[in-house]
């Protein structure tokens, strides 16, 4: 942690020759998505990090976020529970949208907002329509592209997939920034920036059986999930690496990623992670939560699988070890709001 608190204190210019400091991930709080307050909070990480520095006019951006479920499930909690997708388990419109609006002016001329939505339109719940359909257009990562078809990306240095199908505006686009919940997940202990790649392929082509509803080839079966889920987040990340990761703290839930979790509770815990190394931002925000981004395999909060973020350092995506992250903002302990993890299956 000190390596971190050294970080942010040093973030001034030493003298007018010397370039800002450069920082991996950038954190701070924000607690709520009023327009105004949460504009602000993301623009201070935004700058901090320089993360839209490298996009030039005409750039094309894939907003990857996360609508987990499918709308026919979100509406079923709403009714049944009083559970509100935007507020616990799905990336908020208000923020999609401000990220949008950023790359728009940092010269982005076609921004894709993106995520498989399960055969329902999970965009039109939420005003995620009217917020986003100005900006961006909006892609069913479920359905095949204008071509018609999916293509194959190669991985490089695959784990265990050469290559996967994907729609064609993920290898066009010249950004991608991941915009996700701060979540545990069951099977592979949180569900974060890299975590929610697994939403990059389609369903139809990573069914174990026929009628799975869920990317069950992903997954594997329950004796093997635990390894196979994580090798294949790496080999996502490997397909198109993240450029931007946003992880929203603001209003989120704890104790699993969705409310089919029986130990799913909505949680407010204020915060913004922000990083252009997505691994180090993933392993802020896991610090964050209470967690240890260096825990061993199959212990908590990876008690039913392997570390994917250590994975993820150890296969050269970004840095995992808290002493290795160049950091902006207050010091971690400051903001730390304890998580519950999932149990152990």
């Amino acid at each position: 942690m000190a390596g971190l608190a050294f970080a942010a204190a040093c973030s001034h210019k030493n003298d007018d020759n010397e370039p800002e400091k450069s920082y991996d991930v950038a954190a701070g709080r924000c607690t709520s998505y009023e327009t105004q307050s949460l504009r602000l909070a993301v623009v201070d990480l935004v700058d901090r990090l320089g993360a839209l520095k490298g996009v030039r006019q005409g750039d094309r951006v894939l907003l990857k976020v996360n609508l987990t479920g499918g709308a026919e499930f979100a509406k079923a909690y709403m009714a049944q529970l009083g559970i509100i997708p935007w507020e616990t388990y799905w990336t908020h419109g208000e923020l999609i949208r401000i990220v949008a609006e950023l790359y728009r002016d940092a010269g982005a001329s076609r921004i894709w907002v993106a995520d498989a939505l399960f055969a329902s339109d999970s965009y039109a719940l939420g005003g995620y329509r009217e917020k986003l359909s100005p900006l961006a257009e909006l892609l069913d990562l479920d359905q095949p592209g204008p071509s018609g078809n999916f293509m194959s990306m190669t991985v490089p240095g695959s784990l265990r997939y050469p290559s996967f199908w994907m729609r064609e505006e993920v290898s066009q686009c010249d950004h991608l920034a991941a915009i996700s919940k701060m979540k545990c997940h069951q099977n592979c202990g949180l569900t974060l920036g890299l975590k929610g790649h697994i939403g990059l392929v389609p369903v139809v082509h990573y069914r174990l059986q026929p009628g799975d509803a869920s990317r069950s080839l992903l997954h594997g079966a329950p004796s093997e999930m635990g390894r196979i889920l994580p090798q294949g987040i790496i080999d996502l990340n490997k397909a198109r690496p993240i450029d931007f990761s946003l992880i929203d703290g603001i209003f989120t839930a704890e104790g699993g990623e969705g409310p089919w979790s029986s130990t799913f509770n909505a949680v407010r815990p204020g915060l913004l992670v922000a990083g252009t190394d997505p691994v180090a931002a993933d392993a802020v925000a896991c610090s964050l939560m209470g967690f240890s981004p260096e825990a061993a395999d199959f212990t908590s909060p990876f008690a039913n699988s392997l570390n994917h973020i250590s994975l993820a350092a150890n296969n050269g995506l970004g840095h995992s070890r808290l002493a290795d992250i160049s950091y902006s903002g207050p010091d971690l302990s400051s903001l730390r709001f304890p998580f519950r993890p999932c149990d152990p299956l």
